[in-house]
């Protein structure tokens, strides 16, 4: 029984639905409270800059980039549809006000136009992407040159050692990620240690 109900949650932290989507996305606001603030500090973000936030989830990060009150535009892409209803109703005003654009997406293939934002960011979502070098492809196909594409991952030592990352989880080392992001058209300029031999924010820029 306590193996499904793990099983269960684990799965929802990749698609978060129903009862256990809202406690994944309840558990990933608490346990990536640092990675959020390194983002948030790292956007650098400008007057009219268009955002992208892939897997929004509960829509925590959206929300935090609204209150630092500067004059953007942010879209977010989730295959969740139940994430994607929960903060369509939550961030009602925002989408009225063309503020906010919300879709039901996958990273690695979107309908979204060529050299669009200025700035990307995802916490925590790159374990359940289907191709790597599709997703990267994308992602480098909808930044504009020099937009700037901000991925927080925890390692893949550390995932390793949490029951619940056995179920749906695709796990790299930062080595990795970085060989990836390298190899699919951006440079990186920045690695952050977040917590040691734990999370890393991997900064990089479309070239």
């Amino acid at each position: 029984m306590i193996n499904r109900f793990i099983k269960y949650i684990g799965k929802n932290f990749g698609n978060p639905r129903g009862i256990g989507g809202n406690i994944s996305t309840k558990i990933m606001n608490i346990i990536n409270k640092k990675l959020y603030s390194v983002v948030l500090n790292n956007l650098k973000l400008e007057p009219n800059n268009i955002i992208l936030d892939i897997g929004f989830g509960n829509g925590y990060l959206i929300r935090n980039i609204f209150k630092k009150n500067i004059p953007i535009k942010v879209y977010g892409i989730e295959i969740s549809n139940d994430m994607l209803k929960k903060v369509s109703k939550a961030e009602k005003q925002n989408i009225l006000n063309g503020k906010l654009n919300l879709l039901l997406e996958n990273i690695n293939k979107t309908s979204l136009e060529n050299n669009i934002f200025d700035r990307i960011c995802t916490i925590n979502t790159i374990y359940f992407w289907d191709n790597l070098e599709v997703c990267f492809s994308e992602i480098k196909r909808i930044l504009k040159p020099n937009g700037i594409f901000l991925n927080t991952i925890y390692t893949k030592e550390y995932l390793d050692k949490i029951i619940y990352t056995k179920y749906g989880f695709n796990k790299y080392t930062v080595e990795e990620i970085i060989k990836i992001t390298n190899e699919n058209g951006m440079k990186i300029f920045e690695t952050i240690e977040i917590v040691k031999n734990k999370s890393y924010c991997i900064i990089c820029k479309s070239i």
